[in-house]
């Protein structure tokens, strides 16, 4: 008898610290056919892999540590759906390990930066935050873009403090051979509809200091975002001065948006080139997991003088599916 209470005993405590313990497979698979014309190029028709998001294979899990701290960890694999190719690093998406609790969130590893979340807020009602955004596709980065992820990050989260968040993150330098460190600062406001944010990220291997206010807005019948974003470059690499708004319209199961972009590139306070683009969408939901969709993006540049180095048009018909 005792033996028997003691076993049960010793399964309740397994439970219990299963109960507190969760582990996730999840992904998405996402392909369409398109056509691609580029200036130069000419037009081809192929197969394209993540015009809407990325396909992706990830695990995740947290563990409840007890007195409200838990550790949690996030492994994401990107490779291409249309030839079974992995993406280098395996683990381009991230790959982390965190604690959070009462004091926020501390974040080791691989990661998006805390700026690249404020440009993501400045296109979420941008065309989907696609491949058919403009902003993030050729417009924004005449001079030189900015890098989405960072390897050897610390990333700092502030705990809840009423409608305020925000962040700070570094990236360590352990390249001998180039510099690799980066800062970054995020600091946002969100009530309601209303999303605020200001995003910073110095990047020393680049030479550039970025700077992007974003805001979004759900009005129910239609949302609306957009951003303002700077770049501070150095003589050889310019200035950039960049603009983007979108609107989405929520038609039950279909969404229609649309996005513009534009931007400046400055050089000794002369223009060096110029850029501008449009994205037109529509997702149709077959279920929670499945969705169809089409778009189509257009963008240029032109030099100083007016002549296009870019120009680029891309339209495709695709689903995505995730599990």
């Amino acid at each position: 008898m005792k033996r028997t209470l003691i076993a049960l005993a010793a399964v309740a405590a397994c439970g219990a610290a299963m109960a507190q313990s969760s582990v996730s497979v999840y992904g998405r698979v996402d392909l369409s056919l398109g056509n691609l014309k580029e200036l130069d190029k000419g037009s081809q028709s192929r197969m394209i892999d993540g015009n809407l998001t990325s396909t992706r294979l990830g695990f995740r899990g947290t563990e409840d540590l007890g007195g409200g701290l838990k550790a949690s960890f996030k492994m994401e694999h990107r490779f291409d759906a249309d030839t079974g190719a992995s993406e280098d690093p395996f683990w381009k998406g991230e790959s982390t390990l965190s604690l959070s609790g009462g004091f926020g969130e501390l974040k080791l590893g691989r990661s998006s930066t805390i700026y690249d979340e404020v440009r993501g807020l400045s296109a979420s009602s941008s065309v989907f935050d696609s491949a058919f955004t403009p902003s993030s596709n050729g417009v924004f980065g005449s001079g030189g873009d900015y890098s989405s992820r960072f390897n050897n990050k610390i990333t700092y989260a502030l705990p809840a403090m009423g409608n305020l968040y925000g962040g700070v993150e570094y990236a360590l330098d352990e390249d001998p051979d180039a510099k690799a460190d980066m800062i970054g600062a995020k600091l946002g406001y969100k009530s309601g509809p209303l999303n605020l944010a200001m995003g910073l990220q110095q990047e020393k291997g680049k030479d550039n200091d970025y700077m992007m206010v974003a805001a979004a807005y759900d009005f129910g019948v239609a949302s609306v975002s957009g951003g303002y974003n700077v770049r501070n470059g150095n003589a050889a690499s310019g200035d950039d001065n960049e603009f983007t708004v979108g609107v989405t319209v929520p038609l039950g199961a279909l969404q229609l948006s649309a996005g513009f972009a534009t931007g400046k590139t400055e050089k000794a306070g002369a223009t060096s080139s110029k850029a501008s683009g449009f994205g037109l969408g529509a997702t149709y939901a077959l279920s929670k997991r499945t969705k169809l969709y089409g778009g189509l993006r257009s963008h240029n540049v032109k030099d100083g003088s007016g002549t296009k180095t870019a120009d680029t048009r891309l339209f495709a018909v695709g689903v995505r599916h995730d599990f």
